[in-house]
């Protein structure tokens, strides 16, 4: 008879288990789990447990390799722990260091390059420090970056970062301290534009302040001075476009070094990155069908096509960033212009002037007067020039910044193509090359982008750097004639009415006033032209964002409708289980059951292994314990500890599922969790939750039909109550109504399609592509969002060309001014015919300049309204996002549930290995067999799950309680702000031991979360206007998850290069796109949640990119 080991832990056990495990019996009351030991790993000391921690502290390579040490031969294992250990490792710091290289400054890059050189050990030792004092440079250079094109108050805070010189404070300056200190200098701004304003500007001006936000002072800076300057009847004063030209060349000489220091470390990365897909396409050339040399290589060729992908996508941000310095720089040239106009009217005015006092000396003071004017005018005009020249020097450094990155992005994506092509062809490790050959694929994609958004960047950086430069001639040119055209007029001044040289004098100041206005005239229509191609490349990097976001948003789609499928399937951890490792389990039972054990611990192992990864953190740790330990270590896992485990995780789900739940719910899982049954809380996560939740799931519907939802909503709501059944019902709010919210509304999205402005248009766009979330966030919030980008974009428009109309009236007036002059000079030659002629040219200018003050009117009159509408589209936007702040705020409830379960899970079941380990030490030590250490392994095993079922129960019961208190009292735990946090986070992590950890407890969230949201996050009381606004548990799952991925997204490369991955930035979260994220709370404090930033929109504000919520 085959005595299973089941038996073996009542007789064998029963005297060395409890010796070994008798410390863990805690005194009466709730238990807790114990506290690990400070050092040690908790598995077994044997090769086999090194290999498990190297797997569970690893990066990819190491991964990789131990999983295939632990399922190989003895050989294989020594090899691994011996020889191929060391090697992976170093792989894993060398792409560690290499993924964070697009993100480090130059000195980081310099020393980075270094270390690479130098060997294995070089990058360790860098990884372990060694690049902290480079990274301090480049925080020094940044700030001084920002000290040297900035205004006085972000000069202030900069030394006061630079002279405290640490890392803290450079990084507190740079990330929040600089935004504090350019809304102090805003409002300098403002004041000094108010000192010398013309009515209007001095109007709209003090409106600004009485608001005193930092988005009324901003506003008024970037199109609201420039509407009240097109409405002014005075011309405005040559120093509030001299400030103009300063500021805004200050911005585009700022925004031009970021260009070229992101461009920088693209080229650098791409670099690295190609070098490194070289190097794995020799190894997988030379591996033939090697599997593990395979494998290695086709992971190397993967990690390179990812460093590819996001070297490319560095080069975007650089050309976003030198696509706005160009824009700033248009800005500068066009105030330029208008400077030079000024001054070429002041010009112009004086040498009139000249010729009229030369001839009645009644005009003598009118002279003097128009010669001090056209002094001051040469001055300030002189000083635009300067500043444009600038400008314009900034715009042709920016429009290189993303090609030469751009060009670096494609080789690398080519070399990662080349090599991902040679791991497939190596006839091994498919699955590893077909993962190379995707994120080849995402490279190139990306590639391709860069080199898209670079050529944009770069034709209009040419462009406005041409404007500025023949701004700055015109505004020196102006100066000239001004200078000239003020001695001119104090000469006539000193021999009012002498007539000296009449008629010569007379010629040659028309001529010159001719000649000043000319070019004045010029550089306003050249600035006319650089406006309307900024509107071009506004539109092409509006359509590079779009296609960017439709990729991103097609993979939400997917990831949510995935992983609502999975919650609803996968409930159990046998669920969870895949059909594969199901098959290689029953094989090895049936191996043992005839006796070939043999067989039984080689197929054990290899199911062990595949559950490595999976979100049960109890049969995660049985697998990685029977791995560790010896053949009866696996024997005992397959007949005792992998079913004590799984029943243990899916108790963990139930209790997740309680303290997310009704009480109802709550209550039906602390009888599941209470019952001496075992088969209990399975049932429940089958089927048993659906069941007790049936009366509230109707009540749920009932109010989803109250929303006024759609009908396709309509539909499915009343076809769930129809069929009657708690399933039916549970199906619509988990799966179906996600689905029926996307189809009615595709309708609304279709709608603004057609009928939005360009931002609005872009970001329907994206939604139709994105998942449920997106699409409902869009429809309730995001579009009024869109439509205040749109009236933005609408307002600085109009306002920027209502100023370009304004200087046009102002050049076309001064052109009049010089037809007059030249009028006077043709009579003074008695060349009456020609008079004639300059005064019917003189009538024709002041035609075109009243024209030209009409259109600045009427585009002064359309900022207004835009400006008038985006305020309203704020405001409905403010009202609209009190659905979604309800759905993050229940989404944030139920994931800071579920972040609590996996604590205690995670903690017990390490408890579980740690005490498995210390039982099977002692047994051995007293010299017993493997097979009875074995057993009191288990046995030890068994203890501390016993202990955590009793507490688990005790604690299902209070929340049972909980539910049912808040229900009657109809309250919500959400709405009290009951969000208690725990969870380890990549920043927290001191030690390797802890890593390990880190990695545990996010991958458990992960399978708790699902389930539990899915089951019944949203049903809180009272949340109705939730339930539509998140399209139900499909949302959740989604919206809850999102940053899960992104703190495991972050462990590729192991515990060796978390520091320096962290200090990169590599950690910081937030969007993918920079956007908002979900809301976790940590330690009390609001911490965004999304993905690892992306370089794609380092440097882009305000894009449609922000709408979502990724």
């Amino acid at each position: 008879m085959f005595w299973s080991r089941r038996r073996v832990l009542t007789t064998l056990a029963a005297g060395t288990a409890v010796a070994a495990t008798s410390s863990l019996v805690l005194s009466p009351g709730i238990a807790r789990a114990a506290e690990e030991p400070a050092d040690g790993t908790g598995l077994p000391d044997t090769d086999r447990g090194k290999a498990v921690w190297a797997f569970k502290t690893g990066g990819r390579a190491v991964r990789d390799g131990a999983a295939r040490a632990l399922t190989g031969t003895p050989a294989d294992l020594t090899r691994f722990l011996t020889q191929d250990l060391p090697v992976l490792t170093a792989e894993d710091n060398r792409f560690g260091v290499l993924a964070a290289l697009p993100l480090a400054g130059r000195a980081v890059r310099t020393s980075a390059n270094t270390a690479l050189g130098g060997g294995d050990q070089a990058v360790a030792a860098y990884l372990s420090g060694g690049y902290s004092a480079d990274l301090h440079e480049d925080l020094r250079q940044a700030a001084f970056t920002v000290l040297n094109n900035s205004g006085n108050a972000v000069k202030r805070e900069a030394n006061k970062a630079l002279t405290a010189d640490t890392d803290a404070a450079l990084k507190t300056f740079l990330t929040e301290g600089v935004v504090k200190a350019q809304q102090e200098d805003d409002r300098v701004a403002v004041f000094t534009i108010l000192n010398t304003a013309t009515p209007e500007v001095k109007k709209y001006a003090e409106r600004a302040l009485s608001d005193g936000s930092p988005d009324a002072i901003r506003t008024f800076l970037t199109s609201g001075q420039y509407i009240a300057r097109a409405r002014d009847e005075e011309a405005a004063t040559i120093d509030q476009l001299v400030a103009i030209v300063e500021r805004e060349g200050k911005l585009a000489g700022l925004q031009t070094e970021q260009a070229v220091a992101a461009s920088e470390k693209a080229k650098d990365a791409a670099e690295k990155a190609k070098a490194a897909a070289l190097r794995a396409a020799e190894e997988a050339r030379a591996a033939q069908n090697d599997v593990a040399r395979s494998a290695k290589a086709a992971n190397a060729a993967a990690s390179a096509a990812q460093g590819a992908a996001s070297a490319a996508n560095r080069a975007i941000a650089a050309s976003r960033m030198a696509q706005n310095a160009s824009q700033r720089a248009a800005l500068a040239a066009q105030a330029a212009a208008a400077a030079a106009a000024t001054a070429g009217n002041a010009a112009a005015r004086a040498y009139g002037a000249a010729i009229a006092a030369s001839k009645d000396a009644n005009k003598a003071e009118a002279a003097n007067l128009a010669a001090q004017g056209a002094k001051a005018a040469a001055a300030k005009a002189r000083t635009a020039a300067a500043a444009a020249r600038k400008a314009s020097s900034a715009s042709r450094s920016a429009a290189s910044a993303g090609s030469a990155a751009a060009s670096a992005a494609q080789n690398a994506a080519a070399a990662a193509a080349a090599s991902a092509d040679a791991a497939a062809a190596s006839g091994a490790a498919q699955a590893q090359a077909n993962a190379a050959r995707r994120a080849a694929a995402e490279a190139d994609a990306a590639a391709a982008r860069a080199t898209k958004a670079a050529n944009s960047a770069q034709t209009l950086a040419n462009r406005a750097a041409d404007a500025a430069a023949l701004a700055a001639a015109a505004a020196d040119s102006a100066a000239d004639h001004a200078y000239a055209a003020a001695a001119a007029a104090e000469e006539a001044y000193k021999h009012a009415g002498e007539a000296v040289e009449y008629a010569k004098r007379s010629t040659e100041y028309a001529n010159a006033a001719t000649d000043a206005a000319t070019k004045a005239h010029d550089a306003v229509k050249e600035a006319s032209e650089v406006e309307q191609a900024a509107r071009t490349a506004e539109t092409a990097h509006l359509a590079e964002e779009v296609e960017l976001c439709v990729t991103e948003a097609r993979l939400k789609a997917k990831a949510e409708t995935d992983a609502a499928l999975a919650a609803d399937r996968e409930r159990t951890e046998v669920d969870r289980t895949s059909s594969a490792i199901k098959d290689l389990i029953a094989a090895a039972e049936s191996a043992m059951a005839s006796g070939d054990t043999a067989k039984a611990v080689t197929d054990g192992r290899v199911a062990a292994a595949e559950l490595l990864t999976v979100t049960g953190s109890w049969t995660r740790e049985a697998a990685e314990f029977a791995l560790a330990g010896n053949d009866e270590d696996v024997l005992n896992w397959l007949d005792a500890d992998r079913v004590l485990a799984q029943k243990a995780d899916d108790r963990e789900t139930v209790l997740g599922v309680a303290r997310m739940s009704t009480a109802a719910i709550a209550e039906a899982a602390h009888t599941a969790l209470a019952s001496t049954d075992d088969e209990a809380p399975t049932r429940f996560l089958s089927s048993g939750f659906v069941t007790a939740g049936a009366e509230t799931y109707r009540v749920r519907v009932f109010r989803v039909l109250n929303e006024n939802p759609g009908p396709a909503v309509k539909a499915k709501a009343q076809a769930a109550l129809d069929a009657g059944t708690a399933v039916a019902m549970h199906r619509f709010l988990s799966l179906e109504l996600a689905e029926a919210v996307k189809e009615d509304d595709n309708v609304e999205i279709l709608r603004l399609l057609n009928t939005g402005g360009m931002y609005t248009k872009a970001a329907a766009q994206i939604a139709l592509e994105g998942s449920a979330k997106m699409r409902r966030s869009f429809v309730t919030s995001g579009q009024f969002d869109a439509a205040r980008l749109d009236h933005d974009h609408a307002t600085h428009v109009s306002a920027v060309r209502a100023a370009v109309a304004h200087a046009s009236k102002v050049a076309l007036k001064a052109l009049e001014d010089a037809s007059y002059a030249q009028k006077a000079a043709a009579e003074a030659r008695n060349a009456a015919e020609e008079a004639t002629d300059w005064a019917n040219k003189a009538g024709e200018y002041a035609k075109d300049a009243e024209l030209a003050k009409d259109e600045a009117r009427r585009n002064a009159d359309a900022a207004d309204a835009s400006a008038t509408k985006a305020a309203q589209s704020a405001a409905t936007a403010k009202n609209a996002a009190r659905t979604a702040r309800a759905a993050a705020a229940t989404a944030n409830y139920a994931m800071s549930r579920a972040l609590v379960s996996a604590r205690e899970a995670v903690s017990f079941a390490n408890e579980a290995q740690v005490s498995a380990s210390q039982a099977q030490a002692a047994s051995l030590a007293a010299g017993k067999s493997k097979a009875e250490a074995a057993a009191a392994s288990s046995a030890a095993k068994k203890i501390v799950a016993d202990k955590r079922r009793a507490e688990a129960e005790a604690k299902a019961q209070t929340i049972a309680m909980e539910a049912a208190a808040y229900e009657t009292n109809g309250t919500s735990p959400v709405s009290e702000g009951n969000t208690e946090y725990w969870g380890m986070w990549p920043e927290d992590v001191g030690r390797e031991k802890d890593w390990h950890k880190t990695v545990s407890h996010w991958s458990t969230v992960a399978g708790v979360a699902a389930v539990g949201i899915a089951a019944s996050a949203f049903f809180f009381p009272p949340a109705a206007p939730v339930i539509l606004g998140v399209a139900g548990a499909v949302g959740l799952v989604s919206w809850g998850l999102s940053g899960v991925s992104a703190i495991l997204a972050g462990t590729s490369y192991g515990f060796g290069s978390e520091q320096f991955s962290e200090d990169m930035g590599m950690f910081i979260v937030g969007g993918i796109f920079a956007g908002v994220g979900s809301v976790i709370s940590k330690a009390g404090l609001k911490t965004e949640l999304g993905g690892k930033i992306s370089g794609v929109v380092s440097g882009v504000v305000g894009g449609v990119t922000d709408i979502f919520d990724w």
